[in-house]
């Protein structure tokens, strides 16, 4: 049963106190004034205190303080006169579990220490669940630490080449996310610049990126045309992870950096931008194909388009948590806002521009990202 302590100056309710409680089954050890009880307590732990408020030198004030501090999970129940009700409900406040008046009425003193009894076994297992509540918080915070480490060795490096500089910005809505692009240079004159966003966020989405991402580099490093890569990379989304009703949009872009010829191809992606520097405006260049994942396809329905690039020009890629974030009216940017924050800034370079953008973006929403936010800035030499 439970280890009792009764703490009375007068020795004929601490003894019949002791001796009900004992035929309870309960362990039961006695004091008979408050210094007694502090130098028990002090050796000893207890499920319950049972103390009298009014004692000589060491009144129960002090054993209930001594009894909280050394375990709050202890109960107590006070004893008290009619005429000190007021001091034992004083004593409730500062932590005891409940009071009883003299003459104690035995058949109340038994509910109330089976009550004080439940509630300490009820605040112990609230406390260890919160504490195993705690260790499993603590574990997926590491592993989501670990995640988000994973996800940004993903994000590719700025790319620079005497024709062309490529600027990375990501920002993750929870640190992980769905997003995530790939730079890819051959080493000779072409350039593979490709941006994906899988549905969802957080840790599933997260998964699924990684492994996105392996496969979308193999295709690239194949170097195989841009709806090539699309018509792959969607019938292997569809044969990996059919029936998990994920899907992802792609824009791919091949850039031939000795003429300047852009192939691009997107599966329903947000438009790409290019700033056109010759004739002073910005250009969408449309995704052309459905979304990847949601159904297998033949190669022949896929297709891309060729423009031409020249020098000044600037290409931007990203994905829908710009244009989507809402400022504190719940009004989304849109393609115009996003665009609003670089109409004068086109002599900016890629780096310079990116930064511009971001910066726009977030005095726009002033508050915390409800979508993942990448992007890739190009800017022709």
């Amino acid at each position: 049963m439970s280890d009792i302590l009764v703490v009375d100056d007068e020795q004929a309710i601490r003894h019949l106190l002791s001796e009900v409680l004992a035929k309870d089954g309960h362990h039961v050890q006695n004091a008979s004034d408050g210094d007694a009880a502090l130098e028990i307590l002090g050796t000893s732990d207890f499920d319950l205190v049972v103390s009298d408020l009014h004692m000589k030198d060491v009144d129960g004030i002090s054993v209930l303080r001594a009894t909280k501090t050394k375990s709050p999970y202890t109960e107590v129940l006070i004893l008290t006169g009619k005429g000190t009700v007021a001091s034992a409900v004083e004593a409730m406040r500062l932590g005891a579990s409940e009071y009883l008046t003299k003459p104690v009425d035995l058949q109340e003193f038994r509910l109330k220490v089976r009550q004080a009894l439940e509630r300490r076994a009820m605040r112990l297992q609230i406390e260890a669940q919160r504490r195993e509540l705690q260790i499993h918080q603590e574990m997926i915070a590491r592993d989501l630490k670990l995640a988000a480490q994973v996800q940004l060795s993903l994000v590719p490096p700025p790319f620079q080449h005497e024709r062309v500089e490529v600027a990375v910005r990501y920002k993750p809505m929870i640190g992980v996310g769905g997003d995530f692009s790939d730079i890819y240079f051959d080493g000779n004159r072409q350039l593979y610049l490709t941006i994906v966003d899988v549905t969802g966020h957080g840790i599933t989405a997260a998964l699924l990126v990684n492994r996105m991402a392996n496969e979308i580099r193999r295709l690239l490093r194949e170097q195989l045309e841009p709806r090539m890569v699309l018509h792959q990379f969607n019938n292997f989304i569809c044969e990996s992870f059919a029936g998990t009703g994920m899907f992802l949009t792609v824009f791919l872009c091949k850039l031939d950096l000795k003429n300047l010829l852009l192939t691009y191809a997107g599966s329903a992606h947000p438009a790409a931008i290019i700033w056109r520097e010759q004739q002073g405006q910005f250009e969408k260049l449309e995704s052309q194909n459905p979304i990847a994942g949601f159904d297998q396809a033949e190669a022949a329905r896929f297709t891309q388009s060729i423009t031409q690039l020249a020098p000044g020009d600037k290409l931007l890629m990203y994905t829908d948590g710009i244009i989507e974030a809402e400022n504190a009216t719940g009004k989304a940017l849109g393609l115009r806002g996003m665009l609003g924050f670089l109409k004068n800034e086109q002599s900016l370079r890629a780096e310079q521009a990116a930064d511009k953008l971001l910066s726009g973006l977030s005095q726009w929403t002033n508050r915390p990202l409800r979508d993942d936010v990448y992007l890739l800035m190009a800017g022709v030499k």
